[in-house]
């Protein structure tokens, strides 16, 4: 705990944050970002409207929104240059890292365990789902780290009795399942109204698994970090301002997820209603009993050997300070 705390404050003073006006005044080391996605998904919606409302501008940053075909690809856009900030799944970070990438979560906010499983009609529940096609959107996702958790918790073996199939986003993945090429799909909002609309039988809840989620964070290069901490601040105070429209206007919020996403209006509303009150503009992580969580996935799957100690993975500075930051 000690040497944290002296990791910590070494951060702090590094970045300029102790007394929290040179960070959050200071001159911006870079005037444009590309930030990656692993998707186009409606929980990104403060980002959306943080673009669309010109949050970013206002913080003197342009703000390049790129969507991937899954957190791998993602990475792999990092690694190469083409991306230097990227919001996706911690899973998907924990994966770069491990594949020697500094990497570094610098921001959380979206804890939210709004993921489900939703199976053809003849599967009633997971006992009825031997030899069923579950789609991921990629392996190595979060999508696949949960699915394959959830086969285990309910007795059937992911790598013999099931078989998971790659399929991209959600959007991709249920027309597959409508064309009779897969079984079984884990879809987020408002992809699981869409499903539970068409038929779909509902076999299983992420908040049975979990209440709360690591389902986003920000991340980038350690280096990276450090050397632009005033553009990573213009990026998170633009990002706020988009939380806080998120939360003020629901008939704001709900045309961008359909414009964006092309979504019938209802099915954007419910989705709307079921994720942002687990959207935090302060960029917290989720309690230490949902990381337990969490990390236990990834063990049982064979990911991990253990949990891995924060400061692996986690770049103090911005959470820490947001009180002193925050746009007004």
């Amino acid at each position: 705990m000690r040497r944290w705390l002296t990791g910590l404050a070494a951060a702090v003073a590094m970045l300029g944050l102790a007394t929290g006006g040179a960070l959050a005044q200071g001159a911006l080391e870079r005037a444009k970002l590309v930030v990656g996605l692993p998707l186009n998904t409606s929980t990104f919606l403060p980002l959306y409207l943080a673009e669309e409302e010109g949050f970013f501008k206002r913080e003197g940053l342009e703000v390049e929104l790129v969507a991937f075909r899954g957190g791998t690809d993602l990475v792999r856009g990092m690694v190469a240059g083409a991306v230097q900030v990227g919001v996706g799944a911690f899973s998907e970070v924990t994966v770069g890292i491990e594949a020697g990438q500094n990497l570094k979560v610098f921001y959380g906010g979206f804890n939210m365990a709004v993921f489900d499983w939703y199976a053809v009609p003849r599967i009633k529940s997971f006992k009825d789902a031997r030899g069923a096609r579950f789609g991921v959107t990629t392996f190595g996702s979060s999508t696949d780290f949960l699915t394959r958790y959830a086969i285990k918790q309910n007795g059937l073996n992911p790598q013999r009795d099931v078989q998971i199939i790659q399929g991209g986003g959600s959007v991709p993945r249920l027309a597959a399942m409508e064309a009779g090429q897969l079984d079984v799909n884990i879809f987020a909002t408002p992809e699981k109204f869409l499903a539970a609309d068409k038929g779909y039988n509902l076999i299983l809840r992420q908040s049975d698994l979990a209440e709360e989620f690591p389902f986003h964070v920000f991340y980038a290069p350690e280096r990276f970090i450090q050397q632009n901490p005033n553009a990573l601040k213009a990026l998170l105070r633009g990002f706020v301002h988009g939380v806080r429209l998120a939360k003020a206007d629901k008939a704001r919020s709900v045309k961008t997820i359909v414009t964006r996403l092309g979504f019938e209006e209802g099915h954007a509303a419910r989705g709307y209603d079921d994720f942002i009150g687990h959207i935090h503009e302060d960029g917290r992580m989720p309690p230490p009993a949902s990381m337990k969580t969490f990390w236990d996935i990834g063990i049982d799957s064979g990911t991990y050997t253990e949990a891995w100690p924060q400061s692996r993975w986690w770049f103090p500075g911005f959470h820490e300070t947001y009180a002193q930051w925050k746009p007004q």
